[in-house]
């Protein structure tokens, strides 16, 4: 088993995701909505890159089943019911609905990570766990795709791809050396990873690449605090600076869900 990371969704390209498992991060805040409605019993949610393209399919669905939510520089699209902020999704708000989503990067990277015909899983802090037991079950070479920020690297969207990391990592310790299993998590220390592990773990078949164990450094300094690493994320001290400080907070939960979004097809439901 193979792990990649890239660090933003325009160095993907063909080569990096076929015959691998995919996972897309925009911590702030496509994945995080993604994950919160259908966690909040959305039937799906079909993500879109251009604003024309969500109205198109809306006029062709009853109104009642569906709702437009988007943004463009984190600021609710005109004529839209919802914006990108995941408190915006309630149950109330989208339990059996069919949600078009169209945001500034998050939607773009979920169609680039995807290709043409691709399985696509959503990751966020709020079930960067589930995702990885996933992962794991799944037995193939993953791509942690971080979304990031503008065509740059973002801080936070590395941050959960780490998380990840770590606990593939921990998986494989307990099916093989029989450790414990722990979780990444502010309460529990993972399992110790030492200098000659790294990136390989050649009696079981586990590689990271130099990314992945980038990823995962930058996840062992701030799983004790991970409010901290979306606060020293230049995009989310532009959310903060807008007053979406609440969305910081609820962003960085860790494992709140036990939900796996995947696009397939066109649309993201539970897997």
């Amino acid at each position: 088993m193979r792990v990649s990371v890239i660090h933003t969704a325009d160095d993907i390209v063909r080569e990096h995701i076929v015959n691998k498992s995919v996972v897309m991060f925009d911590i702030l805040r496509a994945s995080s909505t993604i994950s919160t409605a259908l966690a909040n019993g959305c039937q799906e949610v079909i993500p879109v890159v251009e604003v024309d393209e969500a109205l198109a399919i809306a006029s062709r669905l009853p109104e009642d089943t569906c709702i437009l939510g988007g943004e463009r520089s984190a600021v609710k699209l005109p004529g839209f019911h919802l914006g990108n902020s995941p408190l915006e999704y309630t149950p109330e708000v989208v339990a059996h609905k069919t949600v078009i989503l169209t945001t500034t990067n998050g939607t773009k990277a979920i169609r680039r990570a995807a290709g043409e015909d691709g399985v696509v899983l959503i990751g966020s802090l709020l079930n960067y766990s589930a995702v990885a037991h996933k992962l794991f079950a799944a037995e193939q070479d993953i791509l942690l795709a971080c979304a990031g920020t503008r065509g740059k690297f973002s801080l936070e969207d590395t941050f959960a791809a780490g998380l990840v990391v770590a606990e593939l990592v921990q998986l494989w310790y307990s099916r093989h050396n029989a450790a414990p299993e722990e979780s990444c998590s502010p309460q529990a220390d993972p399992v110790p990873i030492y200098a000659e592990e790294v990136p390989v773990l050649p009696e079981n078949g586990l590689l990271l690449e130099d990314a992945a164990v980038a990823a995962l450094r930058l996840a062992e300094a701030y799983r004790h605090k991970p409010l901290r690493a979306l606060y020293d994320a230049l995009h989310g001290q532009k959310l903060a600076q807008m007053g979406l400080s609440i969305d910081l907070n609820f962003c960085a939960q860790l494992n709140l869900y036990d939900v796996v979004p995947v696009y397939r097809e066109g649309k993201i439901t539970c897997l």
